[in-house]
């Protein structure tokens, strides 16, 4: 091989190849200084500084192995049986796909048909009650404990191509709102269908957002002890900004959700029946009139509720619920409904439905 040979005068440099290499030759570098009444040891005390190492190395270099050196796995092989998921687990969606692109033996793990077994398993030893799956308001997706990596692809795909805004409640760690939670495979799914089925809807005059309804888990402890009361949501705001820009006719929007017993004859069978209602807080002083639809994102029911006009402070669904319904069975696992919101201004033309 060839020396290769470096010539600069003042900003002008220049790379050519010297001679070759003698076979018994010591490779070494050599830097030739050319001018006039050059100080040698100046030379040498300003610039052999710099060829001293930075910081000293943080551990000692390693010795070859003995010949009775047994020889542990191989990082390709704990990617394989399922370490590196445990130690992945608890990354952003994005960042494993990241760190998969480190190596050929990590990304063939994350993407392989076992890597959701692998997860499965890690998420296995959490808690009973710790959630399986989040989506920030920012768009941060965790995921990979209930979908394939090739299936969360797809879910934030038709999330952007969906527009909705996360409109979630804001606390002390979350300020701008909390993350959207996934406690199983079918919260998942029943969101991504709703995104897929939004996306279709092409109207870039609508306004959607997911919100969640939330009681306190003692007060609807109380509300299902006590046959034939009543109960309150906690108030859900959106903010709905002007089309033309002007924030001072932004309409900001509350809701709550009361569940209110119902009267039922004798064909009722004696069973104990709540009405959902939706009621509107202040909507009266609003800059436009809107039109809504609320469908509920839930894997075990759906429940679509239409309100012609917002102003309307109170207004009651068609349907009851008795106390065996999916609806209030799951208020029991988890005090909280989680519902999709189209909104349109009714200056923009009619809202459109959405399949059932």
């Amino acid at each position: 091989s060839a020396k290769l040979v470096f010539h600069a005068v003042a900003d002008v440099t220049e790379t050519s190849d010297g001679p070759d290499w003698g076979e018994h030759e010591q490779r070494v570098c050599k830097i030739v200084f050319i001018g006039k009444k050059l100080d040698r040891k100046k030379i040498e005390e300003r610039f052999l500084p710099l060829l001293q190492p930075v910081v000293e190395t943080l551990r000692p270099a390693l010795r070859a192995p003995s010949p009775s050196f047994t020889h542990g796995p191989t990082f390709a092989q704990l990617c394989q049986r399922g370490v590196m998921h445990h130690a992945f687990l608890f990354l952003w969606t994005k960042d494993v796909v990241r760190v998969a692109q480190t190596c050929p033996a990590v990304h063939d793990s994350i993407f392989s048909p076992d890597s959701l077994a692998h997860f499965s398993e890690a998420c296995s030893a959490m808690s009973v009650d710790a959630a399986r799956g989040l989506q920030t308001v920012e768009g941060n997706l965790w995921l990979h404990g209930l979908l394939p990596m090739a299936s969360i692809k797809k879910y934030s795909l038709a999330w952007r191509a969906a527009k909705v805004k996360l409109a979630t409640k804001c606390t002390g760690e979350y300020m701008w709102g909390e993350p959207l939670r996934f406690d199983n495979l079918g919260d998942v799914e029943a969101a991504g269908v709703m995104w897929l089925e939004l996306q279709e809807i092409t109207d870039a005059e609508t306004a959607n957002f997911v919100i969640e309804f939330a009681w306190r888990p003692e007060t609807m402890k109380s509300f299902f002890e006590v046959a034939g009361s009543a109960t309150n949501s906690s108030l859900v705001k959106i903010t709905v900004e002007d089309p033309n820009g002007d924030s001072e006719l932004d309409d900001d929007l509350r809701f709550r959700v009361n569940l209110n017993p119902e009267v039922q004859g004798e064909e009722g069978g004696g069973m104990n029946m709540h009405r959902l209602s939706l009621q509107l807080v202040g909507g009266k002083t609003s800059s436009h009139i809107y039109q809504i639809f609320f469908h509920t994102v839930d894997p075990t029911y759906q429940v679509h509720i239409n309100v012609p006009d917002h102003r309307t402070p109170i207004f009651p669904t068609k349907e009851v619920f008795h106390q065996w319904h999916p609806l209030m069975a799951g208020l029991k696992q988890r005090p909280r409904l989680r519902f999709l919101l189209r909104l349109k201004s009714m200056e923009s033309g009619p809202l459109d439905a959405m399949c059932g």
